[in-house]
């Protein structure tokens, strides 16, 4: 595992701007609304040939008593008390307040054994340089002088800190061959209570306000030898109920991490079942050609007897129409029911997607398919089929090879995908039938 640097500070300090200067991408939203950045936000960093990982919080904030502010100063301490260094920034344009003098007083109490690293932000010009002098009252050392906006500073900050950096053994590839999970759905259908109720702690900000997520939140962890990254999204919601700006940002953001999973997980409230917004989320994850299972979550809150389960997947399916080859659980993240299965799945697909099938056996299958229906075509002139191949993809991709591709209709195109579902472990994940003239 790659050491951890946690940034740390009030709200609207910068911090989600050092983060993206650090990473040199804009990876956190930046808006200048506080408590923008409601969850810790973890990403890989690089810095003179040294890796790690980087941290970005909420605010620190003790005025605050209302449930998002209070979880968030919740997950501010964990991401402390999570991390091998912290980077502590205030901003010289605000002068030291309270909730920085309180947290000064918190890392030089209770987290002695880190580094902490204090830095004054916003420092473009000499006079502030100069302001920036009077924040070493906090009892640390010199402050730090930068400028996220511009970089200057961040360089002398970034050798400093990565110099006091524990070492980290045996972590080359390895993180590469972790499984990667999207949990992505509505607002409010209980997608960081997922991932906190699998992790076994508040990982996430929990409640009932829809939009609490609004970055893509990694998580790793181990199950059966396996290692996973869970990517908590923002809620997607309607287009024409996205705001310019932070909204907006999140759904971009919801899109870039269905993008760089292996699997997606759909999930939908029990009571609101599948509505439009979730057929266009599995559509979205189908053209990138990744791996879907459906999770209707919140069962433990439906009245039902033994048909419920059955009716309920009938139901959905007919609403899937042709998208029958997604697998269909019901789960409780309150009560973890089903929870490890839905990861178990999620790693059968991904297995799925990377498996590569022998052209002897897929030349059986063809035999066989062409035996049980010969295809028709509208000319007259009959389709021959040759032989098929699978072709090197992140997806399983089938070559048929045939004396012209322009006799190929859809239903036949149909029959073949179906008939290499029955045969093959293909259960969630998407197919590509090119027909290529030999």
């Amino acid at each position: 595992m790659k050491p951890l640097i946690a940034i740390v500070g009030r709200p609207n300090v910068g911090k989600s701007t050092l983060f993206n200067r650090i990473l040199r991408q804009r990876t956190a939203i930046v808006d200048s609304t506080p408590g923008v950045t409601r969850d810790r936000h973890i990403a890989e960093g690089e810095w003179q040939g040294k890796q790690f990982l980087l941290m970005d919080t909420g605010g620190y904030n003790t005025s605050d008593s209302d449930l998002i502010s209070s979880a968030m100063l919740d997950q501010t301490l964990t991401a402390i008390r999570d991390a091998d260094t912290v980077i502590f920034v205030t901003d010289v344009r605000s002068g030291l307040t309270y909730d920085d003098l309180e947290l000064a007083k918190l890392l030089r109490q209770h987290y002695t054994e880190k580094p902490v690293f204090f830095a004054v932000n916003k420092v473009e010009s000499p006079t502030l340089s100069i302001e920036a002098e009077s924040f070493i009252s906090t009892g640390f050392t010199r402050p730090y002088q930068i400028s996220a906006k511009d970089g200057s500073g961040i360089a002398d900050l970034l050798d400093d800190v990565l110099e006091a950096l524990p070492e980290r053994e045996n972590e080359e590839e390895e993180e590469d061959k972790a499984i990667k999970i999207a949990i992505v759905g509505r607002p409010n259908v209980g997608k960081s209570s997922f991932v906190n109720s699998l992790l076994g702690s508040n990982r996430l900000i929990v409640s009932n306000i829809p939009g609490t997520t609004r970055d893509a939140i990694d998580s790793r962890f181990m199950r059966n030898r396996n290692e996973f990254v869970l990517i908590d999204t923002a809620g997607l919601r309607k287009r024409t109920k996205i705001d310019a700006g932070i909204e907006y940002y999140s759904s971009l953001r919801t899109e870039k991490a269905i993008e760089r999973c292996n699997v997606v997980l759909v999930l939908l409230d029990a009571d609101a079942g599948l509505e439009k917004q979730d057929m266009k989320i599995i559509h979205m994850a189908l053209e990138r050609h990744k791996g879907v299972l459906l999770l209707v979550n919140k069962w433990d809150l439906i009245e039902k007897d033994s048909k419920t389960s059955k009716l309920y997947e009938d139901k959905l399916r007919s609403l899937m129409g042709n998208l029958s080859f997604i697998p269909v659980m019901f789960i409780s993240a309150l009560t973890k029911k089903n929870l490890y299965r839905a990861i178990d799945t999620a790693k059968d697909i991904t297995g799925s997607l990377k498996q590569k099938i022998s052209t002897s056996k897929l030349n059986k299958f063809l035999e066989e398919a062409l035996a049980e229906k010969h295809p028709s075509t509208k000319s007259g002139r009959e389709l021959k089929i040759k032989y098929m191949t699978q072709i090197e993809a992140p997806w399983p991709v089938f070559a048929f090879f045939c004396n012209d591709p322009e006799l190929v209709q859809d239903n036949f195109r149909r029959f073949l995908e179906k008939k290499l579902r029955e045969r093959f472990p293909l259960e969630g994940v998407p197919l590509s039938l090119r027909f290529q003239k030999k």
